[in-house]
């Protein structure tokens, strides 16, 4: 151990990271020959990962200790100041002045300055145009690693040994270290670890292979995993590689989960970001700064995985209005340029994941960029239980969890995360291991529907069907009802009915018509057995009535369908409502196709009331229908009717 950490720890026994920081921060500034001259030094310090920036700050307090009075002789405490420099994704403007302040002071009193920062472009502008020199931190030697063993932990290795684990970072090299384990037994286990980057994940390890319910998007990801394997082997050209997709789905589907899985398996580092945090360093151009800096990041650790999230944040080109319209298209214009502009991202695959992609911009999606768009739906329940079983690692192994997997519907993989944790924190508090019964207490609150309301949610969906059956496009594939309600955070529909669509066509205005006509058949339904509608068909962007002004919106201002042929509004357009109340012309035409679209359900299910009570009354029984059962039903009602006469 050098002399003077010695002098200084003979006082404070350090910890292992503690230690090591000590010997790079000494070891580099050793190299620094301002540090020998008469005037006090202005330097920079770069952390990069190893060691973390607090570390490092700990580690300067050398600087200060009395006990060293070669450096307290050039250097007293009140001489030395400490700058801690944010990164530069999560610095605000007042933060910045509030540096540049204490630096400029400091260096009127010409005491010692010393900044830390991760990365050289987080230091003020001011303090790199000034400083005498930005020295750039490296890892620990096998000698630092040989002392800190024999010094902090009482143990003895050889310098072999040691220069086996001059490439992990300070926190493995503190899990080596620590107290009550073997060490060697850590070593292997941490060796083993980051040898498996080029093979596959061990049992119970976050992987593709792990999680449940990804559908489309696990496929992608096996694909790529095999593309990374030959690409790295010289026998795929990265121009035919998988390079990027857009994750789609509600919030908890595990869309950051799968980038880190995905990531894991294909064996290469996760880079990650949002404009969120790009947004952060400041204006404009510091955003694009920020942009920049990540994409040059994963240039550098490539072949990687850049995960990008809230990729719907940042805006559509065709939707911008106002004064802000410029801020966008810049912002846009300059994440596009990242993603395959002069520079190539060989290497790079890029991970974007929102909740709404229809909030997208177009350009971001066509080849060679994020080419490809899988939703990840809300698992299924097959994949709730094996998500359920993931995050009790082993725990309840042989319990039948299929009631609970049951009563999770429509819960994400998020939900069901939290509710193991929150059943192990009882468990813990109660000093005892996990019991079933933990997760069956902590399970939503379900209230049951009065028969009435069941009995109005199945007219309603039976409505659905009949039309659906008679003039839709599309194979019908289930229908129920939800007889009981969570009354606890998530959203669980009272009803639904499935189709799958027939494949691709041109569709014309009848075609329209008919989707409108079932969209439209709930409501119409209730007026005819109730003489009245509830609010079940309303509401929500997700429902029927929100459903059916946009389609109709489309027909008049989009498809030709309507009085003029002028394109007004894009299919899929947010603006339906924006423009519905500024013209007025176009809204009475919408309303005049809903309301006959509505009169022409009417009619549909007068004509069939007896298949329509049929269905009724086996939802009422069953609640839930497959499609060949619903064809059975109202083709046997209609039978019958023929039959009577």
């Amino acid at each position: 151990m050098p002399s003077v950490l010695r002098r200084y720890f003979q006082f404070e026994k350090p910890r292992f990271h503690q230690f090591l920081a000590h010997c790079i921060v000494r070891r580099a500034l050793r190299s620094v020959p301002e540090m020998k001259l008469s005037d006090p030094p202005v330097i920079g310090i770069v952390a990069g990962e190893n060691p973390p920036v607090d570390e490092i700050q700990d580690a300067l307090t050398l600087l200060r200790l009395p006990n060293l009075d070669f450096l307290r002789e050039r250097f007293p405490d009140p001489l030395t100041v400490f700058i801690d420099c944010e990164p530069a994704g999560a610095r605000r403007h007042r933060q910045l002045e509030k540096t540049e302040g204490e630096f400029l002071v400091a260096l009127k009193g010409k005491k010692a300055i010393f900044a830390v920062a991760e990365e050289e472009q987080d230091l003020p502008d001011l303090f790199r145009k000034i400083a005498d020199t930005v020295i750039h931190l490296e890892g620990p030697t096998p000698r630092h690693i040989q002392a800190a063993f024999a010094y902090c932990v009482g143990v003895d290795i050889s310098l072999e040994e040691a220069g086996q684990l001059t490439n992990h970072s300070l926190f493995d090299l503190t899990m080596a270290a620590s107290r009550g384990k073997s060490w060697r037994k850590v070593l292997d286990a941490i060796s083993e670890d980051k040898s498996k980057a080029d093979g596959c994940p061990a049992v119970g390890e976050l992987s593709l292979e792990t999680l449940a319910g990804l559908g489309a998007a696990g496929e992608w990801g096996s694909e790529l995993a095999a593309d990374l394997k030959e690409w790295r082997a010289g026998e795929l050209p990265w121009s035919d590689a998988n390079r990027g997709v857009l994750l789609s789905g509600p919030p908890g589907t595990g869309k950051t989960t799968y980038a880190k899985a995905l990531a894991r398996s294909c064996g290469v580092e996760l880079v990650a970001s949002s404009l969120a945090q790009w947004q952060s360093a400041g204006h404009l151009g510091d955003l694009l700064k920020a942009m920049r800096r990540t994409f040059a990041e994963a240039r550098k650790k490539a072949p990687c995985v850049l995960f990008l999230d809230e990729f719907d944040s940042v805006g559509d080109r065709r939707t911008v209005r106002g004064e802000n319209a410029p801020y966008v298209v810049e912002k846009i214009n300059g994440l596009l340029e990242c993603l395959d502009g002069i520079e190539d991202r060989e290497g790079i695959v890029v991970v974007a994941a929102c909740n709404f992609p229809e909030f997208v911009d177009p350009a971001f999606l066509r080849p060679g960029r994020l080419e490809k768009t899988i939703r990840i739906p809300l698992p299924d329940r097959q994949a709730r239980e094996q998500i359920l079983r993931w995050h009790l690692k082993g725990t309840l192994e042989g319990e039948d969890l299929a009631v609970i997997a049951d009563r999770l519907e429509g819960h994400s993989g998020a939900d069901i995360e939290k509710l193991v944790r929150d059943a192990r924190r009882v468990a813990r508090k109660e000093r005892r291991n996990l019991q079933r019964d933990d997760l069956v207490a902590r399970l939503p609150k379900r209230i049951a529907l009065s028969r009435e309301d069941l009995r109005r949610v199945a007219v309603h969906e039976a409505g659905h069907a009949i039309v659906q059956a008679k003039v839709g496009d599309g194979e019908i594939v289930r229908l129920r009802v939800e007889p009981e309600l969570a009354m606890q955070g998530t959203k669980v529909e009272v009803g639904c009915l499935e189709i799958k669509k027939s494949a691709l066509k041109g569709r014309t205005r009848r075609d329209y018509e008919a989707q409108l006509m079932v969209h439209l058949a709930g409501l119409a339904a209730e007026e005819l057995v109730f003489g009245e509608i509830a609010d079940g068909g309303g509401g929500g962007s997700g429902s029927d009535l929100a459903f059916a002004t946009q389609i109709a919106t489309e027909m008049e201002a989009s498809l030709g369908f309507g009085d003029s042929l002028v394109h007004m509004v894009p299919s899929g357009s947010k603006q339906v409502r924006e423009v519905l109340l500024t013209d007025h012309t176009l809204r009475r035409r919408v309303e005049a196709s809903l309301d006959k679209a509505y009169e022409d359900a009417r009619a549909v299910l007068e004509e069939n009331e007896p298949a329509h009570q049929a269905l009724v009354d086996a939802l009422m029984q069953r609640h839930k229908l497959e499609g060949r059962e619903v064809l059975e039903i109202i083709s046997g009602a209609n039978a019958s009717v023929w039959r009577a006469f």
